[in-house]
């Protein structure tokens, strides 16, 4: 059964889902070969990609397979340098550069949360706790800035939630609870993909003349 902590982060995502959907426009073009929709794909896969490895690499973590973990923690790594550099071409490398940092944190804070719940680490896991909403915080202030269509409470909301549902999933592995754990990667595939087309719209509204 999950904890109130994490019930509380998962409830803000579903709080969080209509408001998102009301701050960013979907892609305004339905023409399959449209940059509009082009770049929307290719933000779900990142962003998919994203929840895949890290799954991946908690599994393989709680099962004690170090070969597979460190396979998974470097497809993470590129994964995560791959949505940074996405954003180059729009806002610059530093900017780009700036992200992949904010990324970093944001798996630095869920390995610690991993690695923590399998050596039984009560306050490691906590710690980790702490470090994931702030590096949520700091994620949704730096796109927020970058682009006025961001809402940054909302992304509070939404980025808080991603980081509960990468703990219910640790917590879930950890106690083979694998029923439960299907049930959060439907909600965590669901919320990620509206996140990635938040982003998409977001970016069309705020720059029509590349879309």
């Amino acid at each position: 059964m999950m904890n109130n902590k994490i019930a509380i982060y998962l409830l803000l995502a579903l709080l969080a889902l209509p408001a998102w959907s009301n701050a960013a426009p979907s892609p305004a073009s339905t023409d399959a070969d449209s940059p509009a929709v082009t770049t929307r794909l290719a933000l779900r896969d990142l962003w998919v990609e994203h929840i895949f490895w890290i799954r991946d690499y908690s599994l393989a973590n709680q099962s004690g397979d170090q070969k597979q973990a460190k396979v998974a923690a470097y497809q993470v790594v590129d994964n995560a340098t791959k949505i940074a550099n996405s954003i180059a071409p729009l806002y610059g490398q530093p900017a780009a550069d700036q992200l992949l940092k904010l990324l970093a944190g944001h798996w630095g804070a869920v390995k610690h949360y991993s690695d923590a719940t399998v050596a039984k680490d009560a306050k490691g896991k906590q710690a980790a706790v702490t470090e994931l909403t702030s590096n949520a915080k700091a994620i949704a202030a730096f796109l927020a800035t970058a682009n006025p269509n961001l809402p940054e409470a909302t992304l509070v909301n939404m980025l808080s939630a991603h980081g509960g549902h990468h703990i219910a999933q640790i917590d879930e592995f950890a106690a083979h609870d694998y029923t439960d754990e299907a049930r959060t990667w439907a909600m965590m595939r669901t919320h990620i993909l509206a996140l990635a087309d938040a982003l998409t719209g977001a970016l069309v509204k705020q720059f029509p003349d590349k879309f």
